[in-house]
């Protein structure tokens, strides 16, 4: 590879998103982020490390990663130079809108819920894939028209070709190497669990026998986020869900997340989510409502 290219497509109703990079290069993902929709990584060429949850990952070329909603996750450089890959946004209304049936939709998912969310195919299995994203590269970087058409077919022919095969490419836990170190895995379930609690760097490393400064180095080297960084994407993460299940106030949602301070819960929330927490309720009520007059429409 000697040239970087990029190509989009958004979906005119907002449902499926794609993006197209080929890097030249070493590169790590600056955001630290989680969402809403399903996200299906397809890594064309190069190899990369993608954090997921609680643990790294190694994905080589013709890996499909699956990261399901609202789960944290982060892709960093694996030391090798160059890659290429291809990432579909769907929203979960997109299976209703293609009349896929509730019990396929469930069936074309499930990968996005399994322990290790990676599929591997053997060669000529991978092949299909291979073909599958070849034509979507060619219509992102050419578009004619039907484009939007063809590229929701194709999302739609991955997944189904994935559940038909699954078995031959799911990944186990024996099959897969540890890029996580063991005692950071240990740090991030921790914090997984703990986050809405008064956690602080110090203590997790005593309570782990690490030293601070050592913890925050390698928690950065292998997972891609700072220690603080972390913990508070998990807190805002739990403050979306309060503000979207719950009655609560903003100021005590803060405190039900683990933030002590409400204005660093304000700016910390807006750094993540790109809007203030009220103004997310207020968008997330408005799409609901919007939602429950189509369905007693329908």
């Amino acid at each position: 590879m000697t040239e970087a290219i990029r190509a989009d497509y958004h979906d005119a109703t907002d449902l499926l998103h794609i993006e197209y990079d080929r890097r030249i290069g070493y590169y790590s993902m600056p955001n630290d982020h989680f969402h809403d929709h399903y996200e299906l990584y397809y890594l064309l060429s190069g190899e990369r490390i993608y954090f997921i949850k609680d643990r790294s990952y190694l994905v080589k070329a013709g890996d499909l990663v699956f990261v399901d909603r609202n789960t944290v996750h982060k892709t960093l450089e694996s030391g090798m130079p160059d890659h290429e890959r291809i990432v579909l946004y769907m929203q979960p209304e997109l299976f209703a809108a293609m009349a896929v049936t509730s019990e396929l939709t469930e069936g074309l998912t499930e990968p996005f819920r399994w322990d290790i969310p990676i599929v591997r195919f053997p060669i000529q299995v991978a092949k299909v894939t291979e073909e599958i994203v070849a034509e979507m590269v060619r219509e992102m970087r050419n578009p004619d028209e039907g484009s939007g058409m063809l590229l929701r077919h194709r999302t739609l022919e991955m997944l189904l070709h994935t559940y038909r095969h699954r078995h031959l490419g799911r990944i186990q836990s024996d099959d897969q190497d540890p890029v996580l170190h063991p005692k950071i895995q240990v740090v991030v379930r921790y914090l997984n669990e703990n986050y809405q609690n008064p956690v602080t760097l110090p203590e997790v490393a005593g309570k782990f026998r690490i030293s601070p400064h050592y913890l925050s180095r390698l928690f950065k080297q292998t997972t891609g986020f700072t220690f603080s960084d972390y913990l508070n994407l998990l807190r805002v993460k739990e403050a979306q869900r309060l503000l979207r299940e719950s009655e609560e106030s903003v100021t005590d949602i803060a405190l039900l997340a683990g933030f002590g301070n409400f204005s660093h819960f304000g700016k910390m929330f807006k750094r993540a989510v790109q809007m203030s927490p009220r103004t997310y309720r207020q968008e997330y009520n408005g799409r609901d409502g919007i939602k429950k007059t189509q369905s007693t429409k329908s």
